[in-house]
């Protein structure tokens, strides 16, 4: 019986200001998001706009209970969110 593959994947892109954002997916479904807060830097608060260790750390816990056992496969892409996707 093969194993069920998990798969977490990062995706980055630039935007026309040149600053990066990251977002990061399970099985396509984005979880967590990080994007610069150079239009609004007041709102840079951990728990706010920045994710907080705590919110990391239970992601990681329920993670690993919700996928025992099960493979992971890792993808790091360079994206494009101007592009329609199809």
């Amino acid at each position: 019986m093969s194993k069920k593959v998990v798969t977490v994947t990062v995706k980055s892109w630039e935007d026309s200001d040149y600053c990066t954002h990251d977002v990061l997916e399970v099985n396509g479904k984005q979880i967590f998001g990080v994007h610069p807060l150079s239009e609004c830097p007041e709102d840079a608060i951990i728990g706010r706009d920045l994710i907080s260790s705590s919110e990391i750390a239970s992601f990681l816990e329920n993670f690993l209970i919700e996928n025992k056992g099960k493979q992971v496969k890792f993808e790091y892409l360079e994206v494009n969110p101007y592009e329609e996707e199809e």
